[in-house]
């Protein structure tokens, strides 16, 4: 049974959930970037990591957090009722797809299922929840519009093998890339992921690089300098 996974300032219970905690959610957490928003909405909220960790960079927001699948949907309120803020913290069970939500966002998160394959043959939950269709990612971003406030930003996290795919639904739907984080497990081992921030506004595309690990397999500066505020315990160098 999985262990609970330690944040510096609060804990995710992980019992339940076909996903645990990872390197996506870290970084995709620590990178997010916004000025001042109220309203956020976490689509495939999974445990509620990244609700957890807006909240701790955003301590006046309110997350809207939706997951579909009932064991991972019973961690994540658990994890909400047990944390700081959970007076700040929904979480909802259903499809985002078919949720009639109230309101639009001004910032929306999602570490979504990317891996455009078969899912026929893969009879592993955790494996199931990381995959999708290309009609699955194009309805994904047709939602993303639908819910976005017009000056309200979505950071997500994709591997780098859907970007260009990715990139041809976002312009199809009229949203604009305005940060793209391009993230190299090593140096040696380049383009693993990337983090995009996406809005309804062109307004030129920020590009950077994050490397996770060194040669030696040990944690970066970059990577420990970025996600501190986050780990319990200080990453080994």
């Amino acid at each position: 049974m999985a262990q609970d996974f330690q944040f510096k300032y609060f804990t995710i219970s992980q019992k339940r959930a076909a996903l645990k905690v990872g390197t996506d959610s870290m970084l995709l957490g620590a990178l997010v970037n916004a000025i001042s928003p109220k309203y956020a909405l976490d689509l495939g909220a999974g445990t509620g990591v990244l609700s957890l960790m807006l909240c701790q960079k955003f301590p006046s927001l309110h997350v809207d957090a939706i997951e579909i699948e009932e064991g991972a949907y019973q961690d994540c309120l658990m994890n909400f009722q047990e944390s700081r803020w959970s007076d700040q913290l929904n979480a909802m069970q259903g499809d985002y797809f078919n949720h009639l939500f109230s309101k639009s966002y001004d910032l929306i998160i999602s570490n979504p299922p990317f891996y455009i394959e078969q899912a026929a043959d893969i009879k592993r939950e955790s494996e199931l929840a990381k995959h999708t269709s290309k009609e699955g990612l194009c309805m994904f971003i047709l939602r993303i519009k639908s819910l976005l406030a017009v000056d309200g930003s979505c950071w997500m996290i994709i591997p780098y093998t859907q970007f260009d795919l990715l990139t041809d639904y976002l312009k199809k739907a009229s949203l604009y890339i305005n940060h793209c984080v391009f993230i190299d497990a090593k140096k040696s081992k380049p383009n693993s992921r990337v983090v995009i921030e996406i809005s309804n506004s062109v307004a030129g595309i920020n590009t950077s690089r994050l490397v996770i690990r060194n040669e030696d397999n040990t944690y970066s500066d970059s990577y420990i300098n970025l996600t501190k505020e986050f780990h319990s315990k200080e990453l080994k160098k």
